[in-house]
């Protein structure tokens, strides 16, 4: 596993895989906002409007996971049809620099969902102090870094084109829509709330709505979001196949 990192190759990538496909089909970027505004939709319909807060906080971590995990079929596509993978090895481009453009890239590709959101939590005072925002915005970049990572693994052993796109929405969802993101985690038996911790989304929701909501912040669960992310991200350089 190679270790080599080039801050202008990470911005140039995330140029071109992140701005230029926005600027290019901005339609697509509705398609992905419209699930969490589906969602959010149905919530406040169900819930008559109590669970509100929950969903605008877990749209967030939803648009941002659901978007970086969705990469599994694009850098499937650069592999397999385009062989972009193949030029960058030959252009001495490490898998490192390699992830994290995709990750910034799919941060500039979730910008407008995340602009919708963030004013929805700023004019309904969900998010209020500015270590409220702190926190929110280092889950996100922890999110982005791991999320990055398994759609980078699951991408790259990929042997063929075709299932690609509909696995990366079929991961997305499971790992954004179960979880506790749209709603609280005290409505989770102990047991199940364990079990998915198994998706990054998981303990970024239940840190958020603790410090949100409780005024905790939960330092042990922050550590375990940070190491599972790091440990998803790690699996990526490691198991991800580079050159062919």
């Amino acid at each position: 596993m190679r270790v080599k990192f080039s801050p202008r190759f990470v911005a140039v990538f995330a140029w071109f895989y992140g701005w230029s496909s926005v600027k290019r089909g901005p339609a697509w970027v509705l398609s992905y906002l419209a699930w969490p505004l589906a969602t959010l939709f149905m919530i406040y319909m169900v819930s008559r409007g109590r669970l509100v807060d929950y969903a605008l906080l877990g749209g967030v971590i939803s648009t941002v996971t659901s978007n970086a995990l969705s990469a599994l079929g694009d850098t499937a596509f650069f592999r397999l049809e385009l062989k972009l993978q193949d030029l960058l090895v030959a252009a001495d481009v490490s898998p490192l620099e390699y992830i994290a453009g995709v990750g910034l890239g799919n941060l500039i590709y979730s910008f407008p969902g995340l602009v919708l959101f963030v004013a929805l939590l700023a004019a309904l005072r969900i998010v209020t102090t500015a270590a409220q925002w702190a926190l929110l915005a280092l889950v996100l970049l922890v999110l982005i870094m791991g999320a990055s990572g398994l759609a980078y693994l699951g991408g790259s052993r990929l042997s063929h084109i075709r299932n690609s796109w509909a696995l990366a929405s079929f991961i997305s969802i499971f790992l954004t829509m179960i979880p506790p993101t749209y709603y609280p985690y005290t409505f989770l038996p102990r047991s199940a709330l364990y079990a998915l911790m198994i998706s990054p989304a998981t303990p970024a929701a239940v840190l958020l709505q603790r410090f949100v909501f409780d005024g905790a912040l939960d330092v042990p669960l922050l550590a375990l979001f940070i190491f599972e992310n790091l440990a998803y991200a790690f699996l990526g350089l490691a198991l991800g196949r580079w050159e062919e």
